[in-house]
């Protein structure tokens, strides 16, 4: 499922836009939208996007100078542009900008549902290119690096990083994390692969993981001695930059949110690895280690005994966050704790509790995703797989629900009532009412108010 994010500064463009979309039953996509160039932005650093409809002509920052933002975090991303301007300047730049179509929005929805198909179509053949050489590669076997296996190792040893480096019997080997600045590794756990390709495997997700990760990154690996492969990274300084706030003396790094543009990138590398290879990959990430290299093997402890206990449970592409997860969520995986079954059960009430206290505000498959652990594309399965029932239809359902005993129960109107229930367009919330009601939200407020006197 290839995720397609829509963005203009007319809400009503956009929300026509995301229903006609999600309604197209053509085109499997995971609709995102965003109202300016600065939520885009916000999204892009949140989650992996494969296409982008975006207006050219927008407030503070165009259409153009967005694509370029874009593009910087996820280079694969193929871009379409819409415009009520038909000029030769901005089609000039929109070409020189390798986009895949430029539209004038007097042309009608089809040009669009055309231009994001040829657009899929482009990231399918660019799927298969990479399937090709991959399964060229995989005749090949890349050896390990002795020493730096042994290097890593000690270092998850609880090893002083400055003495382990200093160690003359690695004088010879280039090592390209520095010590002083942030820096966390990523730890990768096999769940299942194809027997047919089992032998290359690891080699295969390794290639994967380094072709995906950005040049932004400073990065090292090594094959642990339980098999498990390890990641140690450190972001770019003009990456850092990026995902500061304040100004100038003030600025401040949240740790978070590199953290959560990471698992965009480890999204990306479980879906290549399972639709190449066949195999689920699950990750850890640790913390930033700056100034506290000595936590790093606690931190692999956590993280394996994590995996270790997700996998007991039959779950597949995970992602665990070593910041986010709780010591009462670590101690819940120990061997006899819990029955498997009431484990699965506890995974389906994280995530009915999310959305119903994350109702009026992020709800997507990314969000639940994170509070769970999973990779967003597994976490639709899985919950279709546990339930029967496809996690947007539930969502949709508590939504209607939410509105329904606001309608009733209160006084409130209906736009703070669709503000409530995470619309953010009233006419949105209508068109979604009607369409599951057969009436609109004003109408069924009357009769209500009638049936009851």
């Amino acid at each position: 499922m290839y995720r397609l994010l829509i963005v203009d500064d007319e809400p009503v463009i956009v929300n026509g836009l995301v229903q006609l979309f999600q309604e197209n039953t053509e085109l499997a996509l995971d609709v995102c939208k965003a109202y300016s160039a600065k939520e885009a932005l916000e999204t892009a650093k949140r989650m992996k996007l494969d296409i982008l409809v975006s207006d050219i002509r927008m407030p503070h920052k165009s259409g153009l100078q967005l694509v370029d933002e874009i593009t910087y975090y996820w280079p694969q991303c193929r871009v379409i542009f819409l415009t009520g301007y038909s000029e030769f300047e901005y089609v000039h730049e929109a070409l020189r900008k390798s986009a895949d179509n430029y539209i004038l929005k007097t042309e009608g929805i089809e040009p669009i549902f055309e231009a994001v198909k040829k657009a899929a179509d482009k990231l399918d053949e660019e799927n298969r290119r990479r399937i090709r050489e991959e399964k060229a590669k995989l005749h090949f076997q890349i050896a390990e690096s002795v020493l730096r296996n042994e290097l890593m190792q000690r270092l998850l040893g609880g090893e002083p990083i400055q003495g382990v480096l200093s160690d003359a019997r690695y004088e010879e080997l280039s090592f390209g994390i520095d010590a002083e600045r942030p820096a966390f590794f990523v730890a990768a756990k096999i769940d299942r692969m194809e027997e047919t390709s089992a032998k290359g495997t690891p080699e295969a997700i390794q290639r994967i993981f380094n072709n995906d990760l950005p040049p932004t990154f400073a990065s090292e690996h090594a094959v642990m001695e339980d098999g498990m492969q390890l990641w140690l990274l450190q972001p770019g300084a003009e990456l850092l930059e990026r995902f500061q706030d304040g100004e100038g003396g003030t600025q401040r790094l949240h740790w978070h949110v590199i953290t959560v543009y990471m698992k965009g990138i480890l999204e990306l590398v479980q879906n290549e690895c399972e639709q190449l290879l066949g195999a689920s990959v699950s990750f850890g990430i640790s913390g930033n280690l700056a100034g506290r290299w000595e936590t790093a093997g606690s931190q692999y402890g956590s993280l394996q005994r994590m995996l270790q206990g997700r996998a007991a449970m039959g779950h597949d592409m995970v992602i665990v966050d070593i910041e986010k997860a709780s010591i009462h969520e670590e101690a819940l995986y120990e061997p006899g704790r819990m029955k498997q079954e009431d484990l699965k059960q506890l995974v389906i009430d994280q995530i009915h509790g999310y959305i119903e206290t994350h109702l009026s505000g992020d709800v997507s498959l990314t969000a639940i995703a994170e509070e769970v652990h999973f990779n967003p594309s597994y976490l639709s399965r899985y919950y279709k797989q546990m339930t029967g029932q496809n996690l947007q239809d539930y969502i949709q359902n508590k939504k209607l629900e939410g509105a329904v005993q606001l309608m009733r129960h209160t006084s409130l109107k209906l736009n703070e009532i669709a503000a409530r229930v995470g619309f953010d367009s009233h006419s949105y919330f209508t068109t979604f009412f009607k369409k599951k009601m057969g009436m609109a939200p004003q109408d069924y407020r009357n009769a209500h108010l009638a049936g009851g006197k």
